[in-house]
């Protein structure tokens, strides 16, 4: 009888320790749900400038004109929140911006001014554990013609980045139209990279 009952109590303790919910036998790594990054550096990618029907690829020097600030970028820092799918963008001097994004294999993707066509920001490297932002400026000028059209001047930077059929079609529909030796077409595509802290 003695023995009996031994038996059935270390039976009983085989079988509860063999129950246990609480092990995770699950060897992944635990996903990250934020990231914060940090600008390291910077690369431009291409630059376009069509002076009248003449197309060029300038030198990166030629930006200063323009754009004196363009080797830095407005923000020095971007926290990634994968489970609220938002990012934000750190400036040290002015206003921060926060945005709801959506992802698309590595591409980034947010709403913007309100717009319901998604605008292209950047990649995100996870393996890498880095961003690289997206920046494009964009110049043009038409001269006045001679039926009484003034001078326009148009400079921005965007999201993303500018191709031909994205630019032209603003105020010039195609090169062609650019009839006067000073109208001015320019863009140029900036990378911006940050790595995570």
């Amino acid at each position: 009888m003695k023995y009996s009952l031994y038996a059935a109590l270390a039976l009983l303790s085989f079988i509860s320790c063999g129950n246990n919910d609480n092990t995770i036998d699950d060897p992944r790594p635990v996903d990250k749900k934020a990231y914060h990054f940090e600008f390291k550096n910077y690369h431009v990618t291409n630059t376009v400038l069509y002076k009248g029907t003449q197309k060029s690829n300038p030198d990166e020097s030629l930006l200063n004109t323009y754009w004196p600030l363009y080797q830095e970028p407005a923000w020095m820092k971007i926290n990634l929140d994968l489970q609220n799918n938002s990012i934000q963008l750190v400036a040290e001097s002015t206003t921060d911006f926060t945005y709801n994004f959506k992802m698309s294999n590595d591409s980034v993707f947010i709403n913007e001014n309100g717009s319901n066509k998604p605008s292209y920001i950047g990649n995100f490297n996870k393996n890498e554990a880095s961003f690289t932002l997206k920046r494009t400026f964009q110049y043009i000028k038409r001269v006045p013609r001679e039926d009484n059209d003034g001078l326009l001047i148009t400079q921005t930077t965007l999201f993303g980045t500018t191709k031909p059929e994205n630019i032209f079609g603003k105020v010039f529909k195609t090169p062609s139209e650019m009839t006067k030796s000073e109208d001015q077409v320019l863009w140029s595509n900036i990378e911006y990279y940050y790595k995570a802290l």
